[in-house]
């Protein structure tokens, strides 16, 4: 069973010259990788920013859960 929701970096390759990197929670639906960063003011969380992003163009690269490195 593939993995499809976690902590992880997502790196989109909008070009062959430009390269975006995302870090925060992950999700996978269909065609598309969903990346919430949390935001934070002053020290603390203050909201999250959602990107959606084209899985064919998406690497992603998941950080180990806790019940996963057990």
């Amino acid at each position: 069973m593939a993995k499809t929701v976690g902590s992880g970096k997502v790196e989109c390759f909008l070009d062959p010259q430009q390269v975006r990197v995302y870090t925060g929670e992950v999700e996978i639906h269909n065609d598309r990788v969903i990346v919430t960063e949390i935001i934070n003011i002053n020290g603390q969380p203050g909201g999250a920013h959602e990107i959606n992003l084209p899985l064919a163009t998406a690497i992603i690269s998941w950080q180990g859960e806790v019940y996963e490195e057990i």
